[in-house]
C-alpha cells in the first residue's frame, strides 16, 4: 500500500507540476499577445524598433519554463515503464544525452530537441504496449481506451513541444503541429469519454452474438 501511495503521490505532483508549466507559458502568452496589440496601436514604429526587443524578453521569460516543462514531460513518459530507482537512472541519462548534443552543437535548442525525440520514443512505445494490452505500462486511471488516451494525449504534448522547440523554421512544422493536434484531440477524447465509447463496443458485441441455441 505505501509502494502504491507513494506511487499516486509522484503521479500526481507530476501531473500538478505540467499543468501549472502549461498554465504559466499559456499565461504568458496571452500577455504578450495583449501588450503586442497595445503598443502597436500606441507606440510608433514600434514593430521595426521595439519588436526585436519584445521577443527577445519573452524568450527569456519563457526559456526556464520550457525547459523544466520538458524536464517534467520527460519524467512522465519513463514512469509508465519503469520503477522509481530506474526511472531515475533513465531519465538521468536522457538529461545526459541532451546535454551532450547541447554541447556537440553549441545550442540549447537542439539538446532539448534530443531529450524530446527520446521521451518521443518511449512514449511510443507505451502507448504500443498499451494498445497490446500489456500490464507493463502504470497509469492513474483504469481501462485500455482511457489508458490509450492517456498515452496518446502525452505523446502529442511531447509533439507539440518538439514543433515549439525544434521545427520553428522547418518545412515541417505545420505538418508536425497538426499531428500534434491530432493526437491530442484524439487522445483528449478517448480519456474523458472513454466510457460511452465502451458502452458502444459492449452494445455492438451484445447485438452481434448469436442466441443461445440458435444453430440447433
Amino acid at each position: 500500500m505505501n509502494s502504491l501511495a507513494h506511487t499516486r503521490t509522484w503521479d500526481y505532483a507530476l501531473t500538478v507540476a505540467t499543468v501549472v508549466l502549461l498554465a504559466t507559458l499559456g499565461l504568458q502568452s496571452l500577455l504578450g499577445t495583449f501588450y503586442a496589440w497595445w503598443a502597436l496601436s500606441t507606440i510608433p514604429n514600434w514593430e521595426a524598433f521595439g519588436y526585436n526587443d519584445f521577443v527577445r524578453v519573452m524568450n527569456l521569460i519563457a526559456a526556464p519554463q520550457v525547459v523544466a516543462l520538458v524536464v517534467v514531460m520527460g519524467l512522465c513518459v519513463p514512469k509508465r515503464l519503469l520503477d522509481r530507482t530506474a526511472l531515475i537512472v533513465v531519465s538521468g541519462v536522457m538529461l545526459g544525452i541532451g546535454l551532450v548534443a547541447w554541447v556537440i552543437t553549441g545550442s540549447m535548442q537542439d539538446g532539448l530537441a534530443t531529450y524530446l525525440a527520446l521521451a518521443g520514443l518511449i512514449q511510443v512505445a507505451v502507448v504500443a504496449l498499451t494498445v497490446a494490452g500489456t500490464r507493463g505500462p502504470s497509469y492513474m486511471t483504469e481501462g485500455r481506451l482511457v489508458k490509450t488516451g492517456s498515452g496518446l494525449l502525452h505523446l502529442g504534448f511531447i509533439a507539440f513541444a518538439y514543433v515549439v522547440v525544434a521545427l520553428q523554421n522547418s518545412a515541417f512544422m505545420l505538418p508536425a503541429f497538426w499531428v500534434a493536434t491530432l493526437l491530442t484531440v484524439v487522445g483528449t477524447l478517448m480519456s474523458f469519454y472513454a466510457d460511452k465509447l465502451a458502452f458502444r463496443t459492449r452494445v455492438r458485441a451484445e447485438v452481434d452474438r448469436p442466441l443461445a441455441g440458435a444453430g440447433d
